[in-house]
């Protein structure tokens, strides 16, 4: 059975602004009903992208096509999408439901129609009893709701998002993102969504698109990109990890200022590359008492506890490795913190298992 053509193609697109390069040789598809994130740090190229497809910006090359129409060229009010921006732009002399119902225009939308579909997306997004009121007079969190709501008023096939939730606190960022992955999963809509906060993008997206430096380093599940990632960049960038600098010895084995580390044999450039970088998160270090014998197993060291942080679920433990006097993060549940008895300057065993230590070729990680 073949598989349904995309909604969307992103085909070998360059946009320049001078002597910058804003995006280089893009390519991407995106499947009808997806939840896609666009996801880097400042000056990737992320937004610049969102805007070439909405139309906001023209590319200096390559092709847009959405659902078999090539759109490259065409202005933004012939292309099918709604927009909701990071600063909202609700039109502050408009009360709730008229901004929600401010696109339905002309013929189509006659006034009973017009007022049953800002009824209807008023109720979908919680806010039927706020309608009367003015932008000013709502909080940050309604005003993203208003703001989306305007956004799907016309029904769009394309809803792109630029960092809409940027601007919230923690508390009411992460509400939204509950519901805005409900509403998503409801309406079925095909949705793009600009995001530096790889918490957004690991929680709420079907696939994430890693960018950097204009380019695309990996596309892929949340899961991938976390347990997966490609490059010393997305190992970093999505989740905290441990670079761990070293020099391949021979296949599967890396020296790591004087430490013996057993790796999983790499694919790719890193195979035959004598300088790489090694990472294992915070997580997949298993601590020891230091009664443990360092020796019993591979990759097995002793290390001291240089600090501790106390993150709520979890301890951050910072350690100096005793045979290099390098420095190792791991994250261990309290309970488990507790249990030991970790404090400053407590000696351990540590494991750095084999099958979660990914090998790089040695590429600056970015910052």
């Amino acid at each position: 059975m073949s598989s349904p053509a995309p909604y969307l193609d992103v085909l070998r697109v360059n946009k320049r602004f001078g002597d910058f390069w804003a995006l280089r040789d893009v390519s991407l598809s995106i499947q009808p009903g997806e939840f896609v994130c666009f996801l880097g740090p400042s000056g990737c190229g992320k937004t610049t992208l969102l805007r070439i497809i909405a139309g906001l910006e023209q590319q200096d090359g390559g092709t847009i096509v959405q659902k078999g129409r090539d759109i490259s060229k065409l202005p933004p009010s012939q292309r099918d999408f709604g927009i909701v921006f990071q600063s909202y732009a609700l039109f502050p002399n408009l009360n709730v439901r008229d901004n929600v119902g401010y696109g339905l225009q002309g013929k189509q939308w006659p006034a009973d129609k017009r007022m049953a579909r800002v009824n209807e997306l008023l109720s979908l997004v919680g806010l039927s009893a706020s309608d009367r009121k003015y932008p000013a007079q709502l909080s940050g969190g309604m005003q993203q709701r208003v703001a989306l709501a305007r956004a799907l008023a016309s029904s769009p096939g394309l809803l792109l998002l630029d960092e809409p939730l940027s601007a919230l606190d923690a508390r009411v960022r992460a509400h939204l993102r509950s519901e805005l992955r409900q509403l998503h999963q409801r309406l079925g809509v095909t949705t793009i969504m600009v995001t530096h906060d790889q918490e957004e993008a690991l929680s709420l997206a079907d696939r994430i698109v890693v960018m950097n430096h204009g380019s695309i380093d990996q596309i892929g599940t949340p899961q991938q990109i976390y347990q997966q990632p490609t490059s010393a960049f997305v190992a970093d960038f999505v989740g905290k990890t441990n670079p761990l600098p070293a020099r391949r010895t021979s296949p599967g084995r890396y020296d790591w200022h004087g430490l013996e580390l057993l790796c999983e044999i790499p694919s790719g450039s890193a195979e035959q590359s004598e300088s790489v970088t090694l990472t294992v998160r915070p997580e997949d270090i298993v601590l020891h008492d230091a009664s443990t014998q360092p020796a019993a197993v591979a990759n097995r060291c002793e290390a001291q506890v240089q600090d501790l942080e106390f993150l709520g679920a979890f301890c951050r433990v910072s350690m100096r490795v005793a045979c290099n006097g390098q420095t190792l993060v791991a994250d261990v549940p309290t309970a488990q913190a507790l249990r030991m008895g970790l404090r400053m300057e407590h000696p351990l065993v540590i494991d750095l298992p084999a099958p979660h230590m990914r090998v790089f070729a040695n590429n600056p990680l970015a910052a």
